[in-house]
């Protein structure tokens, strides 16, 4: 009875650490869905402005697909700035000056975003090791992204 009960509580405690799992990458997508969105916008308008030279015209900013492009782009800051509205607001309450209050709360959002880079890389080598392609990919994709955000934001705040 004891083995069965034992090998019962194995199997759940593996359960329950692929549903933990599945719910820090839903957060961590959900996290780096601004960042990523940025890179199809930006990418987008790239690559459209290189096609149309190729093909001889003019780039126009105002056809269909760049407005497209734009608004992804747009769309992209508003989530993120959906994201700081909460930590801005609770920083707030302790930090009455709105400039020290901002930068702060722009910190803590990268804490979060370093922590969640952390746990993707993690589970992109966990991943690797129980031979799970996609979840690798997916995972490394993650971190990739999430290490450009953070670099990003380090350049910013030393001034380059």
């Amino acid at each position: 009875m004891d083995q069965i009960l034992n090998s019962l509580e194995d199997k759940l405690e593996d359960e329950s650490s692929k549903v933990n799992e599945g719910l820090l990458t839903t957060a961590s997508i959900a996290i780096a869905l601004p960042a990523i969105m940025g890179l199809i916008s930006k990418f987008g308008l790239k690559a459209n402005q290189i096609i149309q030279k190729m093909l001889g015209k003019k780039p126009n900013d105002n056809n269909a697909y760049n407005q497209w492009m734009s608004k992804l782009g747009h769309i992209a800051d508003e989530l993120h700035h959906l994201y700081m509205t909460p930590i801005k607001g609770l920083v707030s309450k302790f930090v009455k000056d709105k400039n020290k209050a901002n930068k702060i709360a722009d910190i803590v959002f990268h804490l979060i975003v370093a922590s969640f880079l952390v746990a993707s890389g993690v589970t992109a080598v966990k991943a690797l090791a129980a031979k799970n392609v996609q979840l690798t990919l997916l995972e490394s994709a993650l971190t990739a992204i999430k290490s450009g955000e953070i670099k990003n934001f380090i350049l910013k705040s030393v001034g380059v």
